[in-house]
């Protein structure tokens, strides 16, 4: 994250009226004053690796979403307190780190192996394997947590576990698909060291990073090679990405600007889900459904929307792209050629009022 700012930095407000002090504003004053975060395009989206890049984007506009929760990204705080992990998400993990640890041999050498031990190997594997059901294979990982676990013994090794980064240790709690009792009764977890780290990212919808890349100026995206694309660059690659990345975006980039909080209807039917405020206070009032010029939008479909809006206490807002030069490029200095028309759509329940005479 870079921080650019003058010393000069002053309020735009000539008559200073600001409700609360300039110091405690978060936002920048000027155009001098900037932050530019940095994003990282991984071929379907932008992810944001630092845990301070991550808090701000999500604080100041609920940018993104976590790669490991539902939305919020949690931010592991420095409470020196490990991780914990059940006994099957630890085995997965070791998998995945013997998996993808090992050297890998030349082609060459993969070449010239010897094929009759390896068809002799596969079809011992699965004779094995058939004469095992669900409950077999999972029961015959039990003695993998030795194996791959270098496991600490926690009363007689505080010394040791010391000199540990919290990061570097994994609870690991036995595995119970049960609410019995007795889970607890028996409960012995195991510290070990954890050899795979998975941490956590904000990821960023292709929209998402483009508006705060070309409408805020405030993301700077980088390719696999970790250069810096350009906002054509950026375009194009979005574009190829997603064929209807134009219409989405225009939309994003509309709602927005009018200050709506925008996330993914996909939930819901929709395009786009509309909140006044943070998803974690109020639920979304509107379902956006984007419509293009070159579709058209049956009646079957509408209902369809309309019944899913009305059984969730929301509201369908068509949104239709209209471009007023159909001769112009698709290029970002053309967006202002594209514009906005809302359809809000309800139900009308028809009520039957008996008066008595």
């Amino acid at each position: 994250m870079t921080t650019l700012q003058s010393d000069d930095c002053q309020s735009n407000d000539p008559n200073n009226f600001f409700p609360m002090a300039i110091e405690s504003l978060r936002f920048p004053l000027d155009s001098t004053m900037r932050i530019i975060f940095t994003g990282y395009y991984n071929g379907f989206n932008v992810e944001v690796r630092s845990s301070e890049e991550m808090a701000m984007l999500h604080h100041m506009g609920c940018f993104g979403k976590g790669s490991l929760s539902r939305s919020k990204p949690k931010v592991s705080q420095n409470d020196n307190s490990p991780c914990l992990l059940r006994k099957r998400q630890f085995l997965k993990r070791n998998y995945w780190q013997k998996k993808f640890s090992k050297s890998k041999e030349s082609e060459s050498d993969s070449f010239f192996k010897d094929i009759d031990e390896l068809t002799a190997k596969i079809l011992k594997d699965s004779a094995r394997n058939n004469k095992k059901d669900v409950i077999d294979l999972v029961s015959s990982d039990e003695d993998e947590v030795s194996d791959t676990c270098e496991e600490l013994t926690i009363p007689s090794n505080l010394s040791m576990l010391d000199t540990y980064d919290k990061q570097d240790l994994v609870v690991i709690a036995p595995d119970s698909d049960s609410e019995g009792d007795n889970y607890f009764a028996n409960f012995k977890p195991k510290c070990c060291l954890n050899k795979i780290k998975i941490p956590e990212k904000l990821m960023l919808t292709l929209c998402e990073a483009f508006f705060l890349s070309y409408g805020l100026g405030c993301l700077q995206i980088l390719n696999s090679d970790e250069k810096i694309l350009s906002t054509d660059q950026c375009w194009d690659l979005f574009l190829e990405t997603d064929k209807k990345f134009i219409p989405k975006y225009v939309v994003y980039h509309y709602f927005r600007s009018k200050g709506y909080i925008v996330k993914s209807g996909v939930k819901f039917g929709g395009d786009y889900l509309l909140y006044k405020e943070a998803p974690g206070i109020t639920h979304s009032g509107y379902i956006v459904v984007i419509k293009d010029e070159q579709e058209s939008l049956d009646w079957i479909s509408l209902l369809g929307h309309i019944r899913m809006a009305t059984t969730t206490l929301k509201e369908v807002l068509i949104a239709e792209v209209i471009k007023a030069d159909t001769n112009l490029a698709d290029v970002p200095d053309n967006l202002s050629a594209y514009s906005v028309r809302e359809i809000e759509l309800s139900r009308k329940m028809p009520v039957l009022i008996n008066e008595d005479d």
